[in-house]
């Protein structure tokens, strides 16, 4: 089955200013740093993370309102689909897209399309994945390595990964967030 998220990140602002732009409120705090499919919100390091985990909840994590928060600093934004192998990471800043790295591996392992520009970091990253992959059979193997590279880029600049561990060994909270209700 596999992932399916978007999540948004920014950092250097107000936590409830955050959630009262993107028109979200947090209902509840996890106790385990194990989330199910939802709605969620953490800290982690200076970066405050939104999440829309799963197909119910990906598309309230928005592109575009990742690009209007941009405003006020600099927002990283990751879509992924594990069932149909695609992925964008993106950076937005002033209000516009500065960069973005896309993936579509539904007919197989293919090359990710760089728009803007894109961080030398995110390419060396590149590079040592194709080499993952030719060592595991090519185009033709089982494994498609370059699918990682929005998420694992992503980890590289925000700390966060949406399929792994938090890690850290100390309790970062994570909160249950819905939509605000129009009043």
């Amino acid at each position: 089955m596999g992932f399916r998220c978007r999540w948004m990140a920014t950092r250097g602002r107000d936590r409830d200013e955050l959630l009262a732009r993107l028109r979200f409120k947090i209902v509840g705090e996890l106790v385990e740093e194990v989330y199910d499919t939802g709605l969620y919100a953490l800290e982690l390091d200076a970066w405050f993370v939104v999440i829309g985990d799963g197909s119910d909840h990906m598309d309230k994590v928005k592109r575009a309102e990742a690009a209007k928060l941009s405003d006020g600093g600099d927002v990283i934004w990751l879509a992924t689909d594990d069932s149909t192998m695609t992925s964008e990471l993106a950076m937005f800043g002033a209000g516009a897209q500065l960069w973005s790295t896309t993936y579509d591996g539904s007919d197989g392992v293919m090359e990710p399309t760089f728009e803007g520009a894109v961080p030398w970091a995110a390419r060396t990253l590149l590079a040592r994945l194709e080499k993952e992959q030719a060592r595991a059979g090519g185009p033709k193997a089982d494994v498609d390595h370059i699918y990682g590279l929005a998420p694992a880029y992503a980890m590289e600049l925000v700390g966060f990964r949406h399929d792994e561990s938090l890690g850290s060994g100390d309790h970062v909270p994570i909160w249950q967030l819905a939509p605000r209700t129009s009043r």
